[in-house]
């Protein structure tokens, strides 16, 4: 009870987060851009430390050089970032590997043409769902297998692997076999 009181007494005591912040924002969002190298992911990054700060507002407060601590926040939240981004696989980079690997040797027309309609229609899954239905239905991998290899949930697999094959039946209009025709 007393953190919610004294919130609200430096509140109106004319020391608000906006008060105290607007002086370095401009030095913030130009370290951030130094970082990132463009608009929108400096805008991003500056966000997300924002957020942060706001919910630690009492370090905000009590910090001795202010515009040194946020810009040692502002680069901790950069790093942070970036080994999350550096230990998250690539999907788009190994599904591109996959297709190159996958090109059929068949250079007839029709084999072409099928190629083709496949790509487009992997296209329109998000990375994740491209990847486990290619590994998954093209591969044979079981879904167990992908959990470890792509280090997911099996719920999460299972409904990427559902939402994946529900976008290529409305794509493909496909039908599944009656039970007499499936081998």
């Amino acid at each position: 009870m007393t953190q919610v009181v004294s919130f609200f007494k430096r509140q109106s005591s004319g020391d608000s987060f906006e008060e105290v912040l607007a002086p370095h924002m401009n030095s913030l969002f130009k370290q951030a851009y130094q970082y990132t190298g463009n608009t929108q992911d400096a805008e991003d990054l500056l966000q997300d430390l924002l957020v942060e700060l706001y919910q630690k507002q009492d370090k905000l407060h009590t910090a001795k050089s202010l515009r040194a601590w946020l810009m040692r926040c502002l680069y901790n939240r950069f790093v942070d970032g970036y080994r999350k981004k550096k230990s998250a696989p690539n999907f788009d980079s190994l599904h591109d590997e996959y297709l190159a690997n996958k090109l059929p040797n068949d250079d007839s027309p029709e084999t072409s043409y099928w190629h083709k309609q496949v790509l487009a229609g992997l296209s329109l899954l998000s990375r994740e769902q491209r990847m486990v239905v290619c590994l998954h239905d093209i591969e044979g991998h079981t879904l167990a297998e992908l959990s470890d290899i792509m280090k997911i949930p099996l719920g999460t697999l299972k409904s990427h692997l559902f939402r994946g094959r529900r976008i290529l039946q409305d794509r493909f209009k496909l039908q599944p076999f009656d039970d007499c025709v499936r081998l």
